[in-house]
């Protein structure tokens, strides 16, 4: 499954996210779909919710952005069909988001990862308040998440939030194959996955409400407004995301 909006980075709109839950659904109901690869086409993985979009409309639409958002966080969550994402490039706020609610995540050399929500008067969203800590630990999850910064593969990989970091031309070859292991032994993986996530998914549940009050209150102060301007000004006719 590729995010192919290569031209903005790949970043999350309306219309991208309503597609995503679509093809999820299909391969959910699917006999023949074992496991599942997601990366970016393109040089990057993925940007983030598309703030271009988000700044050409009300809070309103961009609360619906952000909704539509978690529901893919929990689509991917609720799944039993496992899903590896292979981070070709950047993964930054909404994307890097997405990739914590996949059973693993791989990355290529060129890959970089960073919460900016804070650069744009936002928050972070997709349940990353319980997910990221979770997975790189509350001090390094508080270190990305408050200051916005760039962290580059080989951090991620002591971090664990990625467990393999591969040459480019490798990586998707690399998730495939995982993937068909996982496949071929589907259900063993998917009860050991029920047991992994046994009494998570409440907290995640908790998180996306208090998330989704969260960003929908920065969104409509002062300091969200003009960091939807700023990166709009900013990134005029190029895309991009949180």
């Amino acid at each position: 499954m590729t995010l192919n909006r290569p031209d903005v980075r790949n970043a999350l709109s309306h219309r991208m996210l309503r597609e995503l839950l679509g093809v999820l659904a299909e391969l959910e109901g699917s006999a023949e779909t074992g496991a599942i690869v997601l990366t970016g086409a393109g040089p990057g993985f993925c940007s983030g919710d598309d703030l271009s979009e988000a700044a050409s409309t009300d809070a309103e639409t961009f609360d619906e952005s952000v909704g539509l958002l978690q529901r893919l966080t929990g689509k991917l969550l609720d799944m039993e069909t496992p899903v590896i994402a292979a981070i070709n490039g950047p993964a930054m706020g909404g994307g890097l988001e997405l990739t914590l609610a996949c059973d693993l995540r791989l990355a290529s050399q060129h890959a970089v990862f960073a919460c900016p929500e804070v650069a744009w008067g936002l928050v972070v969203t997709n349940g990353a308040s319980v997910l990221l800590p979770a997975i790189v630990g509350h001090g390094r999850a508080r270190d990305m998440v408050l200051t916005g910064r760039t962290f580059d593969p080989a951090w991620a990989l002591t971090a664990g939030l990625v467990s393999e970091v591969l040459p480019g031309d490798r990586l998707v070859d690399r998730a495939v194959a995982l993937a068909e292991e996982m496949a071929s032994r589907s259900q063993a993986v998917r009860l050991t996955r029920r047991l992994l996530d046994h009494g998570g998914r409440e907290a995640v549940a908790g998180a996306l409400a208090r998330e989704a009050a969260a960003v929908g209150e920065a969104r409509r102060g002062p300091a969200g407004e003009k960091g939807l301007r700023d990166f709009a000004a900013r990134h005029s006719g190029e895309g991009g995301g949180r």
